[in-house]
């Protein structure tokens, strides 16, 4: 990407034209396309080009970073070579003893940072698993705004996960601020998860990243993290999944929630990647996860679920763009409904895959749009 911050274009009446579009859940290739914009809202889509339109080389929907620690962004590369569970495991890993000693501006100036790099980067959502509880939420909702960052999910946390009377009193006062609880895993007592369930919050939650904590959960409980969160969370999204059984399989499958897979942070920390032969047919997100190591850049996310998954590139592409929208009731770019995409000038080598299918295109567009400018545009009631 250029190194100018990225604009947010806030449109409610006009015309954009492309040589190349990708519309709807399939993400269809148009080439070219003309979308008509009024009220914000996308009232026309026709193949061709219109003239005295604000025009793009591609037009494709916005996408959506679904899994991210926005304020490690303070501590870059503080864990490099250290092994995950140092890192992050609450309450004494080295992430939260990190947090616990900076203070509140650090830790906002951190996310807005963290949160105007995402938009450089074209992306204008992201889902932040928020530490500190309702402060910490209260924080994120604060950085976001200061920066004017356009849609900040916050999936909060109790600050004491120990204690199933302060967790009670943190969950009402979560409320507040988010409908997301983000649990950061099932090793915790079964009378907090189930206060954590029965919260009215939607929740999140990190399951089976490492071999080591999976066998733990097995030996101190006799079943798989993602068997403990089924059983006694029932979560709407479950993060990781990198170790997957049989029955934790089965149970993906009958739950049915959006799976968040973070590959590149898998990889950070010597994982391994989640096995996606058997999460095919499921509902797969990804996210970048934890800002300590990673930037928050989705588009290189999906090309690395592409290539180091398995993924067919419009499945990784749909991974960062229609699936988490429909998830988080986010507007994909069809006629009807609100604008929400991204335009990119200056692709190279368009025209070598213009008119050939998905695949093809998404292939393309995520090996080479770090070579584009982009602009996030945003349709506006006015």
């Amino acid at each position: 990407m250029r190194a100018e911050a990225v604009p947010v274009r806030r449109v409610s009446d006009g015309v954009i034209t492309a040589d190349l579009g990708l519309l709807g859940e399939d993400l269809e290739p148009y080439s070219p396309v003309t979308v008509e914009v009024r009220n914000g809202v996308v009232r026309r889509v026709e193949e061709g080009r219109e003239r005295g339109a604000r025009r793009y080389d591609v037009l494709l929907p916005a996408p959506f970073n679904a899994h991210v620690h926005a304020a490690d962004w303070a501590f870059r590369h503080a864990g490099l070579g250290m092994p995950l569970e140092r890192v992050v495991a609450p309450r004494d890993g080295l992430k939260h003893r990190l947090l616990r000693e900076a203070g509140e501006g650090e830790l906002e100036a951190a996310i807005r940072e963290f949160l105007e790099t995402s938009l450089h980067l074209g992306c204008p959502g992201v889902a932040d698993f928020r530490e500190g509880g309702p402060e910490g939420v209260e924080l994120g909702v604060g950085a976001a705004d200061r920066v004017g960052f356009p849609e900040y999910v916050p999936m909060g946390r109790p600050r004491d996960l120990s204690d199933p009377n302060l967790v009670e009193e943190d969950l009402r006062r979560l409320r507040d601020f988010t409908e997301f609880v983000g649990v950061p895993d099932v090793h915790l007592p079964e009378e907090v998860l189930e206060a954590i369930r029965d919260s009215g919050l939607r929740v999140f939650v990190h399951v089976n990243e490492s071999w080591r904590s999976v066998r733990e959960c097995v030996r101190r409980y006799g079943v798989t993290e993602l068997e403990r969160a089924v059983e006694l969370l029932e979560p709407e999204g479950v993060v990781h999944c990198v170790i997957l059984t049989e029955r934790d399989e089965e149970l993906l499958r009958d739950l049915n929630p959006l799976v968040v897979l973070c590959p590149r942070s898998n990889e950070y920390f010597d994982l391994g990647v989640p096995d996606y032969d058997r999460l095919r047919g499921l509902r797969i997100a990804l996210g970048t996860d934890n800002a300590m190591c990673l930037e928050p850049d989705v588009w290189e996310e999906a090309r690395y679920a592409w290539l180091r998954l398995g993924m067919k590139p419009a499945d990784a592409l749909r991974a960062v763009t229609v699936v988490p929208a429909r998830f988080f009731d986010l507007p994909v770019l069809r006629e009807g409904e609100r604008l929400r995409a991204v335009g990119l000038k200056g692709v190279p080598a368009l025209g070598r895959v213009a008119g050939e299918g998905v695949d093809r295109v998404a292939a393309h567009l995520l090996q080479v749009i770090k070579l584009a400018e982009i602009e996030v545009l945003l349709g506006d009631a006015g």
